[in-house]
């Protein structure tokens, strides 16, 4: 168990956000107060000297709560509603503080940053063709070149799990999207994997471009559907 140096405030979702979800799309999926209390959110802020002022945390974190909030159900923000204000914000949700934290499981993994570096150390490990353990500055990395990369901004710097064909069983390859100021992009590696062989890079060569134009599709439809 450890302590973590942070206060958590719980939000729940009163009925205007329950009502605005709802009227974002005719055809979309209906948010319920049942589906809304099972996905409430703990947003950690900084521990305070002394006694925690609930009133000057929302003071300080509330635009930033209220970002998450919507785009929890709307990502694009040009939907979001505006003029976005502190009394709104009070009016959408409710705000409960929690004093403490303890993290019962201190040898997970516990920010994005920290997933993101596990997931990359899996990837060195082994082959992405032949799954063969791999020690430290074995193997080689093989790029792509995308043919859309705004797609894939959000996982830039991040490990990307390709599935190799629309079945939910199917292997996974797990590919590295480099950052688009990087030398590796800039050179047109815009997707690395990580292989044992010549005979394994011949294998992704093949199979990798295919699963990432399904991935692109897939990301493009869901987009169109929102």
């Amino acid at each position: 168990m450890s302590f973590l140096y942070r206060h958590g405030l719980l939000i729940t979702r009163k009925q205007p956000y329950i009502d605005w979800a709802n009227s974002c799309d005719d055809d979309g999926p209906k948010l319920t107060e049942d589906l809304s209390s099972a996905s409430r959110l703990l947003y950690l802020v900084p521990e305070v000297d002394g006694e925690p002022d609930l009133e000057g945390l929302v003071d300080e974190f509330w635009a930033d709560i209220f970002e998450q909030e919507l785009g929890m159900w709307v990502i694009a923000d040009d939907r979001w509603p505006e003029p976005r204000t502190r009394e709104m914000f009070d009016a959408w949700f409710d705000v409960e503080l929690n004093d403490s934290v303890f993290d019962l499981t201190p040898d997970e993994p516990l920010t994005q940053a920290e997933v993101d570096a596990a997931d990359l150390a899996e990837m060195m490990m082994r082959c992405a063709s032949c799954g063969i353990e791999l020690g430290e500055n074995e193997g080689r990395l093989v790029g792509f070149k995308l043919a859309n990369r705004s797609l894939y901004e959000p996982f830039e710097g991040r490990v990307l799990p390709l599935r190799m064909d629309d079945n939910d069983e199917a292997d996974v390859v797990l590919t590295f999207v480099t950052f688009q100021d990087s030398a590796a992009a800039k050179d047109g590696d815009d997707v690395v994997v990580h292989v044992c062989s010549s005979r394994c890079e011949k294998v992704v060569r093949s199979v990798v471009p295919k699963a990432l134009r399904r991935w692109s599709r897939r990301v493009r439809s869901l987009e169109g559907a929102e």
